[in-house]
């Protein structure tokens, strides 16, 4: 099987490093195997997954952080050809569902078993969101694969903070690993309810239609993680057909820095403010004046109203063995 790495060129520098020394050990004696492109500009990743979806026997490699995967998630999805990640970004959450911190922390070790096939295909699902303004018309550009986690409320106000930050100080790794949480506990002192109501079939059997039309945060889930390792859905698997949703309350400021912590380490199922359960389809409208604003894989969206429905098997994913 042939192999296209996709480079995310303004990845993490020490990693990227790390990662040309680790491929610049192979492709001697895999001439004609392999190739790698390095993006040149914002979508390029997109791009050129998109032209190896059309190709046979063919893994492609998405290299860097979540926005990568996402790029390259949503160019393959629904196509044959399978997708590989190699960890080189920041947070790297959706990798904390799909392999061991091994693999997370040595791209050595993922070329290593790329070139050598050490690897299993497996039919993974998808969320597919669509977002619709006020008068029902689709959004494209806002519409999109979601790969990891959704989400809508605080954490999208969280996560525009922490993206703020990092641009600010691109070159700070203590910026990098710090970001997401000091945003975290400077929106919480901020405005924390938003106003909407959620629609799904869910398996709990409890009502389909949210009681409150105000919440603090809804999280919809593929995989466990994101926000540099908040893990809203600790139960979640990527191949099983479901989503696992979670919406907490709109609460005062100590639940809302005692669920925090709760939240972070994926312990806040059970308290009377968070309401979890599994669906394969939910719909979430505003019902105040504000369009919802939210992020998939960390790429941002609006809408007034927005289904999130889940694609079985919809891409490959090539895991380390």
């Amino acid at each position: 099987m042939r192999k296209l790495f996709i480079v995310n060129s303004r990845a993490d520098s020490k990693a990227l490093a790390r990662f040309k020394t680790a491929y610049s050990q192979y492709p001697g004696e895999h001439e004609g195997e392999s190739e790698v492109i390095y993006t040149e500009f914002a979508g390029h990743a997109s791009e050129v997954a998109a032209k190896a979806a059309t190709q046979d026997d063919l893994l492609v490699i998405a290299c860097g952080g979540d926005g990568t995967i996402h790029e390259v998630a949503n160019a393959l999805a629904e196509s044959k050809t399978p997708m590989a990640v190699i960890p080189l970004g920041t947070g790297n959450d959706f990798t904390r569902s799909i392999m061991d911190e091994n693999h997370r922390s040595n791209c050595e070790i993922c070329v290593k078993e790329i070139f050598e096939d050490s690897f299993k295909v497996k039919n993974s699902d998808l969320v597919k969101v669509t977002s619709y303004d006020v008068n029902g018309n689709k959004i494209d550009a806002s519409s999109a694969w979601c790969l990891n986690v959704a989400s809508i409320g605080l954490d999208t106000e969280v996560q525009l903070r922490a993206k703020g930050k990092v641009l600010a100080h691109p070159n700070s790794g203590l910026v990098r690993s710090t970001a997401y949480l000091t945003s975290a506990l400077e929106c919480i002192f901020g405005n924390r309810k938003f106003d909407f109501r959620y629609k799904a079939l869910r398996g709990d059997g409890k009502p389909a239609e949210s009681v409150d039309t105000c919440f603090t945060l809804l999280a919809v889930c593929n995989a466990s993680y994101y926000g540099d390792g908040f893990c809203p859905a600790p139960h979640a698997l990527i191949d099983d057909g479901l989503i696992n949703c979670c919406a907490i309350d709109a609460v005062n400021l100590p639940k809302a820095l005692f669920l925090l912590t709760k939240y972070k380490n994926g312990k806040h199922e059970g308290y009377k403010e968070v309401d979890t359960f599994v669906t394969t389809k939910l719909t979430v409208e505003a019902t105040g004046s504000r369009d919802l604003n939210g992020n998939y894989d960390g790429e941002d969206f609006s809408g007034h109203k927005v289904s999130f429905e889940c694609y079985p098997g919809a891409i490959k994913l090539a895991l380390y063995i």
